[in-house]
C-alpha cells in the first residue's frame, strides 16, 4: 500500500475502524458543513488521482473527515 504524505499510522490505521474515528471526531468539531456539501466533495475525493484508500495523498488526512468541516479546503482545489 502506498503511503501518504504526513501519515505515520498507516500501517496500523487497518486495525481500527475509519468510520467510527471520523465519527468519533466530527463529534469534536462545531463548525461542519451541510450534508450536501459534504455529498459534493466526498464524490470529488473518490474520483481524486491523489486519494490514497481513505486517505488524502496530498494532506495526510481522512478525506471524509475533512469533506465534513466547512473552513477546510481542498488542498489541490478540486472543491468548488
Amino acid at each position: 500500500m502506498k503511503q501518504c504524505i504526513g501519515c505515520d499510522v498507516k500501517e496500523t490505521a487497518e486495525a481500527f475502524d475509519v468510520e467510527q474515528l471520523i465519527e468519533e471526531q466530527l463529534a469534536l468539531e462545531i463548525d461542519l458543513a451541510s450534508a450536501e456539501v459534504v455529498e459534493s466533495r466526498v464524490a470529488i475525493c473518490k474520483t481524486c488521482p491523489f486519494r490514497l484508500e481513505e486517505t488524502c495523498g496530498k494532506c495526510g488526512c481522512y478525506y471524509r473527515f475533512r469533506a465534513n468541516l466547512a473552513n477546510k479546503e481542498c488542498p489541490v482545489k478540486r472543491w468548488k
